[in-house]
């Protein structure tokens, strides 16, 4: 994946509304997020107006935090600190993270509103406590200890954790909350780490039961997760909402450039990345965005298959494409496709509905359809 230089600012994509059973896809441009002369530079947040948060390694691998607004980076630090992290961003500009002090109970979460920094402490941590998320009516989300998640609101600290089996010592982390309230962590079970989202008071997974790591970082308020595998696994679940029918479905996952920590409204997603030589964050913008909403349904009874899809980006759409078993069985020149396609009767066929534009940036729709 090419990186490409940072602009000085960055555009706002609106996002498409959620509808039932609505899929989409983006293909992204990417940028690095390098704080200047920093060693390492790791990218965590961002709001609904592209303020981005980090954190960052100097020369001499003293951790500091940083905001990057509007072309410019600034250095955030708590008051006396060794070592901060600015982990989370709401829409008021309110910051979270992480502070250390040398000594026991070293690190502690914090809160800045405005210039003022407020410490974040679990009265339950044995060890310490760290702030991930805010979102905008300033409900705060984290860990402490190592082992629990809990809810900061209104003054008052709740325990969250995710189911585990019977014998498995605690181990949940909440890395994020959205506007509306939907929450994002990964607990320890079953020998992995497996992703979690909460909407409504319901605890899905992202995925199912494997030997596979996973991590759910940011959540947006249209259910658009973002994760990872490990640092080079990245992923983006969009309307993650749209598949909560039944324990065996799961929201597809789109493959992103490096593993990402945070999604916003228009599906701008920061994260970070290593190369050879370095390691910096990154900022992916919308370039392509393909939204599927016909067929809705994975199972049919007919071949005959209604598809309708819209695409629309920076630059115009080429065509619309679909693509059955790895075969181009239909295109359709520019940004909107409605047509009835006549499938052949299989189960488990790979059925692609793929975007192109005139740059040759690529979104695409996989689904695993049956046709009786």
């Amino acid at each position: 994946m090419t990186f490409r230089p940072l602009a000085v600012s960055v555009v706002l994509f609106v996002a498409v509304a959620a509808l039932a059973q609505t899929s989409v896809s983006i293909g992204y441009d990417y940028a690095p997020i390098t704080f200047p002369g920093a060693r390492v530079t790791n990218t965590a947040g961002i709001n609904n107006s592209n303020v981005i948060v980090g954190s960052y390694l100097d020369s001499q691998d003293m951790q500091h935090g940083f905001v990057y607004s509007g072309g410019k980076y600034t250095s955030l630090n708590f008051p006396g600190a060794t070592a901060t992290q600015a982990l989370g961003i709401n829409d008021n500009g309110d910051i979270v993270g992480m502070y250390q002090f040398a000594g026991n109970l070293n690190f502690h979460g914090f809160l800045k509103h405005g210039s003022d920094f407020t410490s974040i402490d679990d009265p339950s941590a044995q060890i310490g406590t760290i702030a991930f998320g805010i979102n905008k009516n300033g409900t705060i989300v984290g860990s402490y200890d190592n082992a629990h998640g809990f809810v900061y609101q209104n003054g008052n600290f709740s325990t969250l954790d995710a189911p585990q089996l019977s014998g498995e010592s605690h181990q949940t982390q909440l890395n994020g909350i959205s506007a509306l309230g939907s929450i994002v962590g990964q607990v320890f079970t079953g020998g992995i780490w497996r992703a979690f989202w909460i909407e409504n008071g319901k605890l899905r997974y992202v995925e199912p039961a494997g030997s596979t790591d996973s991590e759910a970082t940011g959540i947006n308020s249209e259910t658009d997760i973002v994760g990872c595998h490990d640092s080079a696994a990245g992923f983006a679940s969009f309307l993650a909402g749209n598949y909560p029918s039944s324990a065996a479905t799961f929201p597809p996952e789109q493959p992103v450039v490096s593993c990402a920590s945070g999604i916003n409204f228009a599906r701008a997603i920061v994260g970070s990345y290593s190369s050879l030589s370095n390691s910096n964050g990154f900022l992916g913008v919308p370039a392509l965005t393909l939204t599927v909403t016909s067929p809705t349904t994975h199972s049919f009874s007919s071949n005959s298959v209604r598809v309708t899809a819209n695409a629309s980006g920076n630059n115009p759409v080429a065509h619309i494409q679909v693509w059955l078993n790895f075969k181009q069985i239909y295109s359709a020149k520019g940004g909107s496709l409605d047509t009835n396609l006549t499938l052949p009767a299989g189960s488990n066929q790979r059925f692609v509905v793929q975007a192109v534009d005139t740059k040759g940036v690529v979104a695409k729709v996989v689904k695993m359809i049956s046709v009786q």
